[in-house]
């Protein structure tokens, strides 16, 4: 009687299946339950909209152009210093400017020069005529020779008129040369600090806009963080709305946040947190004040915001499925 193929083959193999099974969960490792390594944030508010938000300067970062293109040759500040208002940040090569203000400023002076020989030319030609005008026998005088005198008079103001004009274009021709050399130094436009530098000793720096700011200045009394809200979630949010904010890597220290305001046009998502968010929300920016405290804080670093909201209240529509609306 032959042996039937489920006795022979089936059995054995799941025989040897279980007992391997059985191996294997006897190895296992136990599981033990960790605790995560950084503490997430909580919000101390029984409404709240979260959001990510970005610190920056109060007066927003500034980007520092160069008005003028050329080669720097000197850079003053570093990365940190505090600067005021008009303090230079870097030097373009000035070398050309300042041969063309020698000639502009020597072509000045030869205006004024020829400025002065026709004013005192006038006066001579105007005291000769005063002397034919001051004889009382007009008999005694060739009528001829006192027009040629009235003639030369008026020939010489017309010349003073237009050594005033030269005079006046090269001095105006100066002052555009002084103004250019001027405009090589690049200088604060507000009290604040230098938060980056991105030029250097021998770099070329182009004018206008470029793709990397040369330098960032901004101020650092007061910091703010820029807070991108849902805009499913702005009408919770009231103005001036209490809020609190924690850095990343430290969520128990919780920050007061101030409500400055909030940005009139909304735009699309930029911060994002991961997971499965969407790329094409669009969000309400708010601004919040807060001191620089003891700890270092760093622009453009992130601040996990919960903002004080009204709360949303869950109801089921006609059909049974769930609704949600502010309170």
């Amino acid at each position: 009687m032959s042996t039937s193929p489920l006795i022979k083959y089936v059995l054995p193999a799941a025989a040897v299946g279980l007992v391997g099974f059985a191996v294997v969960s006897s190895n296992r490792p136990p599981r033990e339950q960790t605790e995560p390594l950084l503490t997430a944030p909580t919000s101390p508010y029984q409404g709240k909209v979260a959001g990510i938000g970005v610190v920056e300067p109060s007066s927003e970062l500034i980007a520092v152009a160069s008005e003028l293109p050329g080669v720097v040759r000197e850079v003053a500040i570093t990365p940190g210093a505090k600067v005021k208002r008009g303090a230079p940040l870097f030097r373009l090569d000035d070398r050309a400017l300042r041969a063309q203000l020698e000639a502009a400023q020597a072509e000045a002076a030869q205006a004024e020069a020829a400025l002065a020989a026709a004013r005192v030319a006038l006066a001579d030609e105007a005291q000769r005529l005063g002397l034919f005008e001051a004889v009382e026998d007009k008999r005694a005088i060739s009528q001829d020779e006192l027009k040629r005198r009235e003639f030369a008079v008026r020939r010489a103001e017309t010349a003073v008129v237009q050594a005033e004009a030269a005079a006046r274009a090269a001095r105006a021709q100066a002052r555009v040369v002084a103004t250019d050399l001027d405009r090589l130094t690049v200088r604060a436009p507000i009290d604040g600090v230098v938060w980056r530098v991105n030029v250097r000793p021998g770099e070329f720096a182009q004018a206008g806009p470029v793709a990397e700011p040369l330098v960032t200045v901004g101020a650092s009394e007061t910091l703010h963080v820029r807070v991108e809200i849902d805009e499913a979630d702005i009408n919770r949010v009231q103005p001036g709305a209490q809020a609190t904010g924690s850095f990343r890597g430290d969520a128990t220290a919780s920050i007061p946040l101030r409500f400055v305001r909030f940005e009139p046009e909304a735009v699309e998502k930029r911060a994002l947190s991961g997971g499965a968010e969407r790329v094409d929300t669009r969000v309400i920016e708010a601004l919040y004040a807060f001191e620089p405290g003891a700890g270092p804080t760093f622009i453009g670093q992130r601040m996990d915001v919960f903002i004080e909201a009204r709360p949303l209240l869950v109801r089921k529509s006609g059909d049974g499925a769930a609704t949600g609306e502010p309170s």
